[in-house]
């Protein structure tokens, strides 16, 4: 059995964020927290981080496939003073909610995104990140 590429949605919620949101200088893949906080910064950002994979119990299905439930996190990363930050951030993740909250990707392999309890917020300097986080179950 072919399997499916596994981390196939990341691209295809940077696409989506991009399509969505048009006040935002840059939307990109990352692969940790540390990659969105070092380096050169750009704000307002978001920044698409793959994050784990649960597997409920019982997912193993009668023709190989599984049931996985994958954790993808959006990170806005914002300059400015902390009242200048909450207010960016606080716009721009209602932004993102809209754009992803039960949207359904292009593959047939995922069910539309939910909500899911993101990290916390961190402040280093004069920037924030502020994280939301969505599940997707995916069939692989």
């Amino acid at each position: 059995m072919m399997r499916p590429n596994h981390l196939a949605l990341g691209p295809s919620i940077v696409a989506r964020l991009k399509q969505q949101i048009g006040d935002v200088r840059q939307i990109a893949l990352r692969g940790e927290m540390s990659d969105v906080t070092s380096g050169e910064q750009i704000s307002p950002s978001l920044y698409v981080i793959y994050v784990r994979d649960l597997l409920p119990s019982g997912s193993q299905s009668m023709d190989g496939m599984n049931h996985i439930v994958q954790q993808w996190m959006v990170v806005a990363s914002v300059q400015g003073s902390p009242d200048q930050m909450i207010a960016k951030a606080g716009q721009l993740l209602a932004d993102v909610r809209d754009a992803l909250l039960d949207w359904l990707p292009d593959t047939a392999r995922y069910e539309p995104l939910q909500a899911a309890t993101p990290p916390a917020a961190m402040y280093l300097s004069d920037w924030g990140y502020f994280p939301l986080m969505f599940n997707a179950d995916f069939y692989a």
